[in-house]
């Protein structure tokens, strides 16, 4: 973090302390992208110097991250196409692969825009499961998990979604809505996938159960057993992972959600179908990935998002001009529908 003066500021950096007017009030939450409009309001303020993040050390942690996760990737594509074609898996090759995304999710600062920049890189199957082991990785960090424990959450979302290779594409790529009878195939890969994986030796009994069950609920409403109570850990962790990527992805079927609705969308089904505690560590965690982000509402305004309640998370505060703050908390008829990069 560096201070600095006002008139050397430039837009693109990113605030490293809160700035306050002198009533006390939040003028820029931490985080916040600095634009034009920034540099104009702090002139007419009288403020003369602020405090922002380093940039250089983000610059080359992004390259970093976009080499592991098109690595991840190719590996994905490349086991998927193998499972396919009755071959078994190499697990010391994805266990490597998941050490490297591990130590991706410790080192990158805002692993959530790195994820949205990656989203469109390939096919939404191939991507998501990154993308899930990922954000798996991500929740065992939060949840406090030993090293072990993540890597094998890692693992689990890699996997989970690897019975669908034997799911026909033109289901799967659909872009209507399912007939029962489709859905009712597409049901069938988690039992598919856990069969293919329980043929190799050396696949962790835990991994294989996250995969079977990734889509269990815990009031039953869930498949392909419709097991309820108690749901294995790992696969609960997959679940929220896979639920949060999933809506906020362009699928053949439905468009991309926001990562607040998202959030609220996990907020919901918290109560009686996945996993309470889990959902509300990332509940809380997730909305303060975005302090600093322009999004659009659904009025269609742009602006910026400058504060996170802790009891709201997803109904932060966005100034959406120089002098104009809307507080979502307090506007229930507006919603944030978007986060642009």
């Amino acid at each position: 973090m560096l201070k600095i003066r006002v008139n050397t500021l430039k837009p693109g950096m990113k605030l490293g302390k809160d700035i306050f007017t002198y009533d006390g009030k939040l003028l820029l939450a931490k985080g916040t992208v600095i634009a034009e409009e920034h540099l104009k309001s702090f002139a007419n303020r009288g403020i003369s110097e602020v405090y922002i993040m380093e940039a250089s050390p983000q610059v080359r942690t992004t390259k970093k991250f976009e080499e592991a996760f098109d690595d991840s990737l190719d590996l994905v594509k490349s086991f998927m196409l193998e499972a396919k074609l009755g071959q078994s898996l190499d697990h010391k090759e994805i266990e490597a692969s998941v050490e490297v995304l591990q130590q991706q999710v410790f080192s990158v600062n805002d692993i959530f825009k790195h994820l949205r920049l990656m989203k469109d890189k390939d096919d939404y199957l191939f991507t998501h499961s990154v993308n899930v082991s990922l954000l798996s990785i991500l929740i065992g960090r939060w949840l406090k998990c030993e090293e072990g424990i993540i890597k094998k959450l890692g693992m689990a979302g890699m996997l989970h979604d690897i019975g669908k290779v034997y799911i026909s594409s033109d289901i799967l790529n659909k872009p209507g809505k399912l007939t029962p009878e489709e859905f009712e195939e597409i049901k069938k890969h988690p039992i598919l996938g856990y069969n293919f994986l329980m043929q190799s030796e050396d696949i962790d009994d835990d991994v294989a159960r996250a995969v079977l069950m990734h889509h269990e609920r815990l009031d039953g409403s869930g498949y392909p057993m419709g097991v309820r109570g108690k749901i294995n850990f790992f696969a609960s962790v997959v679940a929220v992972a896979d639920v949060y990527d999933a809506v906020t992805s362009n699928r053949t079927y439905a468009g991309k959600l926001s990562p607040y609705a998202a959030a609220d969308i996990l907020w919901e089904e918290s109560f009686g179908k996945l996993d309470p505690k889990i959902v509300k560590v990332f509940y809380d965690r997730v909305a303060n990935f975005y302090v600093g982000n322009e999004v659009v509402l659904s009025n269609n305004k742009r602006g910026v998002v400058v504060y996170v309640h802790q009891t709201q998370p997803t109904r932060p505060i966005v100034m959406v001009g120089e002098n104009e703050f809307i507080n979502l908390a307090e506007e229930p008829d507006l919603a944030i529908v978007e986060v642009l990069d």
